[in-house]
């Protein structure tokens, strides 16, 4: 900056009121704003001046600081400035992102009314149950989202694509249905983290489920088939013969994605056996004793 200090660049007294410097300043800008200059590199210069001395002296703080400075006969230039207060923003994009409303209403198709701004992403949950999640699909949803510069909420509906193999907090990114941007910007997106609950038969573990598949004695001792829950219905599997109970019977690429699903047996004993079965159980029980001995 040159070594004009803040007051006399903005053309105000040192008592001048922060209503008289953003006057003065607005005056100024508008003169030399690059609308206005197209093409001209000392009128772009001269209004990032008059917006650092403007940013100073009508920051309480900062003017009191460099009042301070100047009665004790500071003459420094922008490099002392930045020494003081920590830097300026020499970006025109920037200027005109903090201060373009001041440039507004005049006529002038100033840069300010140009400069994009992108809309805010907006997060919400979407609940989706175990199958649809593991298979992947279409859901239907409608979504409370924000209006642009409103307090008020939108509804929308919607369809998303759930990707096969999601798992409770996966996080979809949909690109533009968020907030609308501002000055012709793009808008935001719209985050959906997903919510799965457990599934009351499966296990999730990875991309491979298991399934609790009850089996009665008989079959578990002698082997047999049974059928087993799937994602998609139901399959038989077969059961060997001597099967304990905790056993895992793979089912292979029926879990999620081309994992597999393991059955994981229990063994089925009655609760009230009838008659014939309780000797059965004893005839059984006999055997086992004597195999023992």
């Amino acid at each position: 900056m040159s070594q004009q200090n803040l007051y006399e660049r903005l053309g105000v007294t040192e008592d001048a009121t922060e209503k008289d410097i953003r006057s003065a300043y607005k005056k100024l800008a508008i003169k030399y704003h690059p609308d206005k200059n197209p093409g001209d590199a000392a009128a772009e210069e001269h209004f990032k001046e008059l917006t650092q001395a403007y940013e100073v002296l009508t920051d309480a703080k900062k003017r009191q600081a460099y009042d301070a400075q100047l009665r004790g006969g500071f003459q420094g230039g922008f490099e002392d400035l930045q020494d003081m207060f920590g830097g300026f923003s020499v970006s025109i994009e920037d200027i005109l992102g903090r201060h373009g409303d001041l440039f507004g209403g005049f006529g002038v198709p100033f840069h300010a009314r140009r400069v994009q701004h992108r809309g805010h992403d907006v997060e919400a949950e979407l609940k989706v149950d175990f199958r649809t999640a593991a298979k992947g699909g279409p859901v239907e949803v409608s979504l409370r989202l924000p209006a642009p510069g409103q307090s008020r909420r939108d509804v929308k509906h919607i369809t998303i694509n759930v990707p096969a193999g999601s798992d409770d907090g996966t996080s979809l990114r949909l690109r533009g249905l968020g907030q609308a941007g501002r000055g012709g910007g793009p808008a935001g997106d719209l985050i959906l983290r997903l919510r799965v609950p457990e599934d009351g038969r499966f296990e999730r573990h990875g991309r491979d489920l298991t399934v609790d598949l009850p089996v009665p004695v008989s079959t578990a001792a002698l082997g047999g088939k049974a059928v087993v829950p799937t994602l998609d219905g139901e399959a038989t599997v077969r059961v060997p013969g001597g099967t304990s109970g905790g056993a895992k019977l793979r089912l292979k690429g029926l879990g999620i994605q081309g994992g597999d699903l393991f059955a994981r047996v229990r063994i089925l004993v009655p609760k009230t056996p009838t008659d014939a079965q309780q000797a059965l159980f004893q005839e059984l029980r006999a055997l086992e004793d004597h195999g023992d001995a």
